[in-house]
């Protein structure tokens, strides 16, 4: 961002307030994210329900919110990304740049939280989807085996026995 930009972030009226109701959202939007975590790892299906009515509704709060800044922002010829780069100017108020930086901070932690929960949800999608087809004798599809010489195999390739003896 430049000196020029910075200047022109200060003009824009409501742009701390909103900031300050984005740093909200994401916090709350983290906790959820935590509560999601934590939910998984105990196997409490009822608070992933609730857990997952709340994510959305912030979700959708946090795109709402970002679309009104990103709307006050064009008004100066400025984008959310030149607001949220790392290099902030000294001439930005320093509340403004721990905001920012803390806007930062916390959007990459939910990133990497929401990734990891998605990779738990996966993971345990494909375990029940594997112990279904196994109690019902279904042949899982579109499994991808390895050959002794490395070449994928699909399952209609495989023998049904284990070798002869």
């Amino acid at each position: 961002m430049t000196q020029e930009q910075a200047n022109r972030i200060q003009t824009i009226e409501q742009l701390p307030s909103q900031m300050a109701q984005f740093l909200q959202l994401l916090d709350a939007f983290q906790q959820t994210l935590l509560s999601e975590s934590e939910a998984l790892k105990s196997n409490l299906t009822n608070q992933l329900a609730t857990t997952l009515l709340t994510k959305e509704k912030l979700a959708k709060d946090i795109s709402l919110l970002t679309q009104s800044i990103e709307a006050r922002l064009k008004t100066k010829q400025l984008t959310l990304s030149v607001l949220l780069s790392t290099q902030l100017p000294s001439n930005l108020p320093l509340s403004m740049q721990q905001d920012i930086q803390h806007i930062i901070t916390l959007s990459n932690q939910c990133h990497d939280l929401n990734q990891a929960n998605g990779i738990s949800i996966q993971i345990l999608n494909n375990i029940n989807q594997h112990a279904l087809n196994t109690i019902s004798g279904q042949e899982a599809p579109n499994i991808k085996l390895y050959s002794a010489s490395g070449e994928t195999q699909t399952p209609e390739s495989i023998k049904k026995t284990l070798g002869k003896a």
